[in-house]
């Protein structure tokens, strides 16, 4: 592998957690596109990618955390592009309460005002814009369903399909039992003051928040994008 790796995702489609599970299992330091010289939304040396004093680079050799679309400049160099996809509706009711709380309550935005029912409409069209973009690119897609099913084996097909490389059942393992839900969220918590960035993480979460206008407006709008990726309405 000469190239670095560029997981690209929707927000909260689970991006933070298999870059990290990824960045582990090949030894390799992890990124985030956005965090430059001059970031300063949090403090970033309490953050687990960049303590110790990692810099805001791109190492030749790294995985970085995207959320560009592909026509964005910030992601226009040589990358080995992995598409991360999660069922949008757990997509969006996962980034609601990551934009109305940990945002707000963590000083990153300053209010939020949005109703649920415009909210899902919203986001119900940008995440089917992202995701027919980096559909119509071709490159290896998948699930966050598959990582929550069976982590170890996700992991393991992931890294063959975008590096060439078996890993190690062991080795899978060690890095799963390593980022757990539990010591994930523990890696975040001197990193925010508010540490909801890890709030459930669980597949159907949408079934307690969508009323039948929210399903109705989300087949509509965001119907085919789920199609594309395979899941079912």
């Amino acid at each position: 592998m000469k190239n670095p790796i560029i997981l690209t995702e929707y927000p909260k489609s689970g991006g933070s957690w298999v870059s990290s599970m990824i960045g582990d299992a090949l030894g390799l330091p992890k990124r985030d596109i956005y965090m430059r010289p001059g970031f300063n939304l949090f403090n970033a040396s309490e953050h687990p990618w960049y303590k110790n004093g990692a810099p805001f680079d791109f190492p030749a050799l790294c995985v970085i955390k995207s959320h560009e679309l592909p026509d964005s400049e910030l992601v226009n160099f040589d990358a080995n592009f992995l598409h991360l996809v999660r069922d949008g509706r757990d997509v969006i009711v996962s980034k609601w309460f990551f934009d109305k709380e940990f945002m707000v309550k963590n000083g990153i935005t300053t209010t939020f005002t949005k109703n649920f029912d415009d909210y899902v409409e919203e986001t119900a069209t940008a995440w089917s814009d992202y995701i027919k973009a980096w559909q119509n690119m071709q490159i290896t897609t998948v699930r966050y369903e598959d990582f929550l099913a069976d982590a170890g084996t996700a992991l393991g097909a992931t890294i063959k399909a975008i590096t060439g490389i078996s890993m190690p059942a062991s080795l899978l393992q060690n890095v799963v039992l390593a980022n757990t839900k539990e010591k994930f969220a523990e890696s975040l918590s001197k990193t925010f003051q508010h540490n909801t960035f890890v709030r459930r993480g669980i597949a159907g979460d949408w079934r307690n928040h969508f009323s039948q206008r929210n399903i109705d407006c989300f087949r509509s709008i965001a119907g085919n994008a789920m199609s594309l990726l395979g899941y079912r309405l």
